[in-house]
């Protein structure tokens, strides 16, 4: 216990002096690396017994915490917020050898590992108070220790609520809240006034750090419990008729479905505007295929162990629904290249590709899983993503994005420059430059990427950035910016 005391009280502190009022950099991956192998450390000291592949994710973890410093991707960077934490609780779960299958209990399990740690908050304190008494032979009057337990937890419990109560009082009622406002920014200034304020919000964030990371490293430690399920199976028979018609109802519709995507798509036998076709489709036809996994997955969980020839009609109406799948996905991309032709080029739209991509990837396991062939589909279907999602972590969309926007003006003299100013960051400025240096300007377009660049470098210039928030691409872009202005 005296380990994950140190552990948290470090890490806590680590934590706070890394992201409290700075930008994430090179901050993210000074976290993830030294937590992440202190959590292995914890899994073998007191586990003993760990599943060793948990050691592979490590690797995707770095690598995306290390996007934070190489890039500058504002989607990307919300979205591994979640994503890393994510990979922590599956490297932790897969130390345990938990069989991990695509359903709800995935997420419960995932949550459980994140809140339920503070529910053991009392024990984990008196565990650790038995173990300083321990190690250091301190005498703690037990009678004393409980009064001051009884404040600390009276005091957790009211001040949330009366916080709660105070909040939706003050939106009721405009005197009331007024009170409250004004007795809020009479303590700030004061505060403020004496230099405090900023020293009590770390302090009160390392605290609420500790407490989160010592309950947490316990709770992995010694508190988790893996569910031993029992896998009794039940030789009961199973109603799959209504799989089997909704197999057969849903590959007729795809058969006709397909004929006129072929048609109309792929031979282009049909004289139409294909932007304007291509306007609606895509995002319906890749919701369909995610159905069609869905539904091929519930009818394969459907089938009777027993009952040889009525599997065989699941399974070949499973294969004819993925070659429907694998045109509805070919028709997506198609009608996404169209607009996106007339249109233009965004981050949704090039997302749409990728997610049309890894459908189309997933099938391969899926085919395998319907012939009865001996794989763990969870996991299959986990690592694609994971790989998939990596690489698109690392495509550097921005760039891409501002590539192609920027070759479409020069052959049409068509760009959405106000898109490629609010929605890229510093990852696209060296595609954004090439305007510049084009012999077309139209409507000012040069004029806009001019201002926009001084704009990019001021806001540089006033970061006052550090090894905490330091990122190489707004250094490159400070560097290629300047560079044009000397």
């Amino acid at each position: 216990m005296i380990d994950i005391f140190i552990g948290a009280v470090i890490f806590s502190i680590w934590c706070v002096t890394l992201f409290f009022g700075k930008g994430i950099g090179l901050s993210m991956f000074l976290f993830i690396v030294p937590i992440t192998y202190f959590i292995i450390h914890l899994l073998e000291k007191n586990r003993k017994q760990i599943n060793s592949k948990a050691k592979i994710l490590i690797i995707p973890i770095i690598l995306l915490a290390s996007t934070y410093f190489i890039f500058n991707n504002s989607f990307f960077n919300t979205i591994n917020i979640f994503a890393i934490p994510v990979l922590v609780i599956f490297m932790i779960l897969e130390s345990f050898k938990e069989n991990i299958e695509l359903n709800l209990g995935l997420i419960s399990k995932i949550l459980e590992m994140f809140f339920v740690p503070l529910s053991f908050i009392g024990e984990t304190f008196e565990k650790l108070r038995q173990s300083l008494e321990g190690k250091f032979k301190i005498n703690i009057d037990s009678n004393k220790d409980r009064k001051i337990k009884k404040v600390i937890k009276a005091i957790c419990i009211t001040l949330p609520i009366v916080l709660v109560i105070i909040v939706l009082l003050s939106s009721a009622d405009e005197i009331f809240g007024s009170i409250f406002t004004e007795l809020l920014k009479s303590i700030l200034n004061g505060l403020s006034k004496i230099q405090l304020s900023t020293t009590i919000i770390r302090l009160f964030l390392i605290i609420c750090a500790f407490i989160y990371f010592l309950c947490f490293f316990d709770y992995i430690s010694s508190r988790y419990e893996k569910d031993e399920e029992s896998e009794i199976t039940k030789s009961k028979a199973k109603d799959n008729f209504t799989i089997k018609m909704i197999l057969g109802a849903l590959n007729i519709v795809y058969l006709l479905f397909c004929i006129i995507q072929v048609k109309s798509l792929f031979m282009r036998n049909v004289n139409i505007n294909y932007a304007h076709y291509a306007r609606q489709g895509f995002f319906q036809l890749m919701w369909v295929s995610v159905i069609n996994l869905v539904t091929i997955l519930i009818a394969k969980k459907s089938e009777n162990k027993d009952e040889e020839n009525r599997n065989k009609y699941i399974n070949s109406m499973c294969l004819i629904m993925i070659i429907f799948t694998f045109i509805i996905l070919l028709s997506s991309a198609l009608r996404m290249y169209f607009y996106e032709s007339v249109y233009g080029y965004t981050l949704l739209r090039l997302l749409v590709y990728c997610s049309l991509f890894t459908e189309a990837v997933l099938l391969v396991p899926t085919i395998l899983y319907i012939m009865d062939k001996k794989i763990n589909l969870a996991k299959s279907y986990f690592t694609i993503i994971l790989t998939i999602y990596i690489c698109m972590n690392f495509a550097n969309f921005d760039n891409i994005i501002a590539k192609r926007n920027v070759d479409r003006y020069i052959e049409t003299g068509k760009i959405d420059i106000n898109y490629l100013k609010t929605e890229t960051g510093t990852d696209a400025i060296n595609q954004i430059m090439r305007i510049l240096e084009t012999s077309t300007d139209i409507e000012n377009v040069k004029l806009d990427t001019e201002k926009y660049l001084n704009t990019v470098y001021a806001e540089l210039n006033e970061q006052n950035m550090d090894f905490r928030d330091f990122n190489i691409s707004k250094i490159f872009a400070k560097h290629l910016i300047e560079k044009r202005l000397q």
